[in-house]
């Protein structure tokens, strides 16, 4: 069903949710608007005003101030706990009207609910919303509620927690909802990643606005159905849902029964019937997975799997890779001659259709020696990753450039996961994703038209990054370290202290990847004034001990 259908749609939907949903003050609603928990006055406490994609010169938390002073609407949602994450509010503007979206959280980890508000063309609050967990749950588990807004509710609640937290791994989701798209169905399980909205899909009909978000799920097995089988590049698709500003006629938040169990969930088949997870998180966020949770599900993937994990497999990964014959051989004529070369190499690698390895045509750089572009897709398989060399010119370890190529190739194709590099005089380096979340952000909190020097192909100096980077590689270089050696630490050190979410590694003699750690410390040395007794002098320390986050 498209986005223009549900809209015409939505009357009858909307005139059901209002019958079922009218009474908006029962016994448990009227004790929290008695006994709140957070102190309102700090509610509109925020630096920077206004939230991301807002229009220009528009105050909305300052607007939103001002209607609860006249409404008083936070004395009566039913979230009484939840603080606003100011930074994290989402501002959709349609023809007419502005929606926005902001999370709250009562323990800075997880949701406590999203608040909906709609503005008119002047900037005028004509409604607003509050969906706590516990309101999203008994919708969703609803046989009563139509199925396409229960959808739209459960996704509008995982795009939030993933734009607000990270998070990529949901649970618990209805038996109806999403089929397909889940790897577990006995528990509801279904992960999703770089999520994505376009404002050519925005609608509007009255204080309620849709907006069509993509991103790309991971289906477990290459058919979509049966034994999962780790299918990687395969497994993962695109998909597109509606996520929707909800805010019904009147300002209260109704309270909506408990009706959850068998039915045919508003056409959908099976009916919504409560997963129950073993592995959910505590709290009252009941889509989260657990990130205590050990388990092994029969997807085979570890829920918990952390940075420090994730580049040990990764790794594992990338050597398997490169072992592939045809990548093997591929890779051996690239590398012919490459320690007198003054052009950069390149190619990219992954699975056809059939599940068989392919490489591109090797690519030529261009002539500064410094640069090759890898495109992110080829026509004949889907990439998995690409490898380049380096040149005589040019350092061996990964360059500033390198990073946010990579980083731009994810983006625009979720399963180029690997790049690795070939130096001149024959080390070979990978760098891998190991925190999708973090990799996706870097380049939006650290874009590389402000963070890099594309004079050098290094790091902007005047930014933090650049000036630890310098640091650092001045230090190595003054206890003996060679230039190449003193820029390959400090690549390392930037990468984990800066959270780009991905790992450095060096292929070792026997052909295995090992990660690249390094710390930063700071020694208290006294000066033997009491004015002032010390000073602190940083330095730094290559580790074995994982320091990723």
């Amino acid at each position: 069903m498209t986005m223009t259908k549900k809209m015409i749609s939505w009357l009858s939907i909307l005139t059901v949710f209002l019958t079922l949903f009218g009474s908006c003050h029962n016994e448990d609603f009227a004790n929290s608007e008695t006994n709140p928990q957070r102190n309102n006055a700090n509610f509109f406490k925020h630096i920077n005003k206004g939230g991301i994609n807002a229009k220009s010169g528009v105050d909305y938390i300052s607007i939103l101030e001002a209607y609860n002073r006249e409404k008083d609407f936070l004395s009566t949602i039913p979230d009484q706990k939840g603080m606003p994450i100011w930074d994290k509010m989402q501002v959709v503007d349609a023809e007419n009207a502005t929606g926005l979206m902001i999370p709250l959280s009562d323990d800075n980890e997880t949701m406590s609910s999203v608040l909906f508000a709609t503005l008119d063309d002047e900037n005028s609050i004509i409604g607003v919303r509050d969906y706590d967990n516990k309101l999203l749950e008994n919708i969703v588990y609803s046989e009563k509620i139509d199925k396409d807004f229960r959808e739209q509710m459960f996704y509008t609640f995982m795009y939030m927690d993933n734009k607000t937290f990270g998070n990529e791994d949901f649970t618990n989701i209805p038996k109806d909802l999403f089929v397909g798209k889940k790897y577990n169905n006995e528990y509801g399980r279904m992960r999703i990643k770089n999520l994505t909205t376009s404002t050519a899909t925005i609608q509007q009909n009255g204080k309620m606005i849709w907006l069509q978000s993509c991103g790309v799920y991971w289906q477990c097995s290459h058919h979509g159905e049966g034994k999962c089988d780790n299918c990687m590049a395969k497994c993962h698709v695109n998909i597109c849902y509606d996520v929707v500003i909800s805010v019904p006629d009147g300002d209260a938040t109704p309270q909506i029964p408990n009706t959850s169990g068998g039915g045919d969930g508003g056409g959908g088949t099976p009916g919504p019937q409560p997963p129950k997870d073993p592995c959910t998180q505590s709290g009252t966020a009941f889509y989260r997975i657990s990130q205590q949770c050990s388990e092994n599900d029969d997807t085979g993937i570890v829920i918990d799997e952390t940075p420090c994990q994730k580049i040990i497999t990764e790794n594992t990964k990338a050597k398997n890779l490169l072992d592939q014959a045809v990548i093997a051989a591929q890779n051996t004529i690239m590398k012919i001659g490459i320690s007198t070369s003054t052009i950069e190499k390149g190619f990219i690698f992954g699975k056809d259709a059939s599940g068989n390895y392919k490489t591109s045509n090797i690519i030529l750089g261009d002539s500064s020696g410094a640069q090759v572009d890898l495109p992110p897709t080829h026509t004949d398989f889907t990439a998995e990753g690409g490898i380049h060399d380096h040149t005589i010119k040019t350092y061996e370890v990964p360059s500033t450039g390198d990073i946010y190529w990579f980083m731009q190739n994810n983006y625009q194709n979720p399963n180029f996961d690997y790049y690795l590099i070939n130096g001149a005089e024959g080390t070979t380096y990978a760098c891998v994703v190991t925190n999708q979340s973090d990799f996706d952000n870097f380049p939006l909190t650290h874009p590389p038209s402000q963070y890099f020097s594309s004079e050098d192909n290094a790091w902007n100096p005047t930014k933090d990054i650049g000036k630890d980077f310098d640091l650092s590689e001045k230090y190595f270089k003054d206890i003996g370290k060679s230039d190449e050696e003193a820029k390959e630490l400090a690549m390392a050190f930037v990468i984990g202290k800066y959270n780009t979410g991905m790992g450095l590694s060096k292929k070792d003699s026997n052909g295995n990847f090992q990660p690249i750690f390094v710390k930063e410390i700071e020694i208290q040395v006294p000066t033997g004034n009491t004015a002032f007794p010390f000073i602190v002098v940083t330095t730094y320390e290559k580790i074995t001990d994982c320091n990723l986050k």
